[in-house]
């Protein structure tokens, strides 16, 4: 039986290291999931501090919080 790592470990590697991410490359990389729970846990996140979400017209993309050591 394969094990999914949660929706929450997925969104944060892909943007771990990156600039940005729009947020239909998101739903393009998974597939799996539908575009409204990636948009209710991108959500979650935002508000638990973990992303930053940029609205754009008709977009949006994300980026993750600075990492304070």
């Amino acid at each position: 039986m394969s094990t999914q790592r949660p929706i929450t470990d997925r969104i944060l590697e892909l943007l771990h290291g990156s600039q940005d991410c729009d947020f239909e490359a998101l739903v393009a990389r998974y597939p799996e999931f539908t575009s409204s729970e990636l948009y209710q846990e991108i959500s979650r996140l935002s508000r638990a501090g973990k992303v930053i979400i940029t609205r754009g017209v008709g977009t949006f993309t994300i980026r993750q919080t600075a990492v304070v050591s």
